[in-house]
C-alpha cells in the first residue's frame, strides 16, 4: 500500500512511526500541509524538525509552502472558537491530503493528528472518511493515541523542538505564549 501521511510535526509522526514503521506492506510519504501553523517562523521551525525526524526514519518528505491565507478562510466561515475552528482546520488539511494522494498515486492517506490525546479523535477519523469517499480515495484510519508518549520521548532524545501550542494563531493567543 502506498500511503500519504499528513504529518503536523516531527513528535506526532515518531509517535505513528511506532507502529506503522513495523507494516512492511506501507510505503509511507509524509505531507507537510499546515497553513493554521502560525507565525510562519513556527511553520518553519516545526518543518525543519520534521525533516529531521524523517531522515532519522529515512522516509520521504513532501513539503507545502506557508499558506496561511486558506487556512484564515477556511476557519472564517466558522465559528473561530475551541473546538469547532478545529474542525475546518482538520477538513482543510485531510482534503489537500487526499486530493495530492489521488493525483499523485498513493492508495490511501492518512493523519499524524490521530495520534494526538488532544485533538478531537472520533471528528478527525470522521472527517477523513467523509473526504476520502468525496475524493475517491481511502482513508487509512488507525488510533494511534497509544504511541503518543513513545513519540514524544523519542523526539527528546532526537533533541527535537517540541511546541506548546497547537499551532495556529488562536491556540497562540489561548496558550499565553508570546511568540
Amino acid at each position: 500500500m502506498k500511503l500519504l501521511l499528513h504529518t503536523c510535526c516531527g513528535p506526532c509522526f515518531l509517535g505513528v512511526w511506532e507502529e506503522l514503521g513495523t507494516h512492511s506492506d506501507a510505503e509511507t510519504t509524509l505531507y507537510y500541509f499546515n497553513p493554521n501553523i502560525y507565525p510562519e517562523e513556527e511553520y518553519a521551525k516545526r518543518l525543519d524538525n520534521l525533516r529531521k525526524a524523517a531522515g532519522a526514519k529515512k522516509v520521504e518528505l513532501i513539503e507545502t509552502d506557508w499558506k496561511n491565507d486558506c487556512y484564515e478562510a477556511a476557519v472564517s466561515a466558522g465559528n473561530t472558537d475551541l473546538p469547532v475552528r478545529c474542525l475546518g482546520c482538520y477538513r482543510l488539511r485531510l482534503t489537500e491530503t487526499a486530493k495530492y494522494a489521488k493525483k499523485e498515486g498513493f492508495d490511501a492517506f492518512s493523519t499524524t493528528l490521530l495520534v494526538s490525546p488532544y485533538q478531537q479523535h472520533e471528528e478527525l477519523k470522521k472527517i477523513g472518511e467523509e473526504v476520502g469517499a468525496a475524493v475517491g480515495i481511502d482513508f487509512y484510519y488507525t488510533d494511534w493515541r497509544p504511541h503518543f508518549r513513545e513519540g514524544q520521548n523519542e523526539a527528546k532524545n532526537l533533541e527535537l523542538y517540541k511546541q506548546r501550542y497547537c499551532g495556529c494563531k488562536f491556540s497562540l493567543a489561548e496558550s499565553n505564549i508570546t511568540s
